[in-house]
């Protein structure tokens, strides 16, 4: 690759390039190989198309290198990019797909490596876009073998399904909790698909009027529909996770029947193109007519992960739905992994015992600590948000998922009146509206329902 110099002595500077890769692995091998090159330099690393075009307008970059998965890149954000001017690369699944024949650009593979683009890069900035097409099979690199299992789709992890037998094995707490933890460091959004018993808006004291049969109801068709409708129907998950997002069920029996299989499949499919991790709080009934949602979550999810609890009756509810699995669903267990939830150690059998009677790997094994779950429970927020044993397993299972390090933000608590207990030293209490006064444990105190 020949330098960027001018034709005189002093050599030009590199470009400038804004990036926006949406996958982390991606942007990681991709960026730093394209930083060491005296061609190009990053100027600006975006998180979402939105941040992406505010990098453009504000005029300080060369050339704009974005994936067709980055978070909120819809058909509208494209076309901003296209009037902006500046020489686009855009890294889709299947550059001979027709959409992309009249892009002003270059359209490569999503699985190119760092010198393709680079070549497709310098070249597109220097007005050889002839060049470049008829080059464009000898730029294409060979295929990435997957990171997670041949059963995964191309890309990497991003769609979870959490699963339970029947029974209350802590499912649904166990999802949320996942995604605030993934939704602190990539976009991620949480979708309750139980359509027997929908548990994610008390959870999170989220809004249940919107929710995915509001999103039905706006029969979305272009990208530009889909934007809208998930933009409409989704809320914040919570402060402490600034990038997770959380689509409620439905908020009553009567409206299962809107929810379609395929309906629910092109939801997945949309919402991977806009966020990273896709978490599906899945309900325990597989059977029936109108459970069908729940298999096709199944299906669709690249990882199962199957939520028990450690007692026998949990142990062989969790066995029960495992056969579902196999013999309805064909659901293969190389997707399965189990995450054994409220394990008392003193009680219950030990995590290799449960793995070789279940004939599964367990992903995770949460503690037992109720305080900490009652904690979470009355304050309406995720589980990782409290200190304690649960807390930190499921942070593991995250970090493990992410493939990195995961650091929570510390919650900025408003001042609240304090004072001592009398007979008790050190003790204190806070005012709150909803709280009746009594006496409290660390920061909170025992609310009156």
């Amino acid at each position: 690759m020949p330098s960027r110099a001018g034709t005189g002595a002093r050599a030009l500077p590199p470009f400038r390039v804004a990036a926006g890769l949406g996958d982390p692995d991606r942007e990681r091998m991709m960026l730093s190989a394209l930083g060491g090159s005296g061609d190009i330099v990053i100027a600006e690393r975006c998180l979402s198309a939105d941040q992406l075009v505010a990098s453009v307008q504000r005029g300080s970059i060369d050339a704009i290198l974005v994936a067709s998965d980055l978070h909120r890149l819809s058909e509208e954000r494209i076309n901003d990019l296209i009037r902006s001017g500046l020489p686009l690369v855009l890294l889709v699944p299947d550059p001979e797909d027709e959409r992309w024949h009249d892009l002003p650009g270059a359209v490569l593979p999503s699985n190119a490596d760092a010198a393709t683009v680079q070549t497709a890069l310098v070249a597109i900035i220097r007005g050889e876009r002839a060049a470049l097409s008829r080059r464009r099979d000898e730029l294409a690199a060979p295929d990435i073998v997957p990171s997670v299992t041949p059963d995964t789709l191309e890309e990497s992890l991003s769609v979870i399904a959490l699963a339970s037998g029947y029974g209350s094995p802590g499912r649904t707490t166990v999802a949320v909790s996942l995604a605030a933890a993934l939704g602190a460091v990539a976009p991620t959004i949480l979708v309750d698909a139980d359509l027997s018993g929908p548990a994610v808006a008390a959870c999170l004291d989220a809004d249940p009027t919107r929710n995915i049969s509001m999103v039905v109801h706006a029969d979305p068709e272009t990208a530009r529909d889909w934007d809208r409708a998930v933009a409409q129907e989704t809320q914040p998950l919570h402060p402490r996770s600034p990038h997770g997002v959380v689509l409620c069920g439905v908020p009553k029996p009567e409206m299962r029947s809107a929810i379609s299989v395929r309906f629910f499949e092109r939801l997945i499919a949309e919402l991977r193109q806009r966020y990273r991790y896709v978490i599906l709080d899945v309900g325990a009934d597989l059977i029936g007519t109108e459970m069908r949602v729940h298999r096709a979550a199944l299906t669709q999810a690249q990882q199962v992960l199957l939520v028990t609890s450690g007692d026998l009756v949990g142990l062989w509810r969790a066995r029960t739905a495992l056969s579902l699995f196999e013999t309805q669903l064909a659901v293969s267990q190389e997707r399965v992994a189990l995450v054994i939830n409220r394990h008392d150690h003193r009680h219950h059998h030990g995590r290799s015992e449960i793995e070789w009677a279940l004939g599964l790997p367990a992903a995770a094994v949460v503690a037992y600590d109720h305080r900490s779950v009652e904690r979470a429970t009355a304050a309406q927020h995720p589980v990782v948000f409290e200190r304690g044993r649960a807390s930190r397993a499921l942070i593991d299972l995250a970090e493990r998922i992410h493939g990195g390090r995961i650091l929570l933000q510390q919650e900025v608590a408003a001042k609240r009146r304090r004072w001592k207990l009398p007979g008790f030293p050190g003790a204190s209490r806070f005012r709150h509206p909803k709280f009746e006064e009594g006496v409290g444990d660390g920061d909170y105190v025992t609310p009156v329902f």
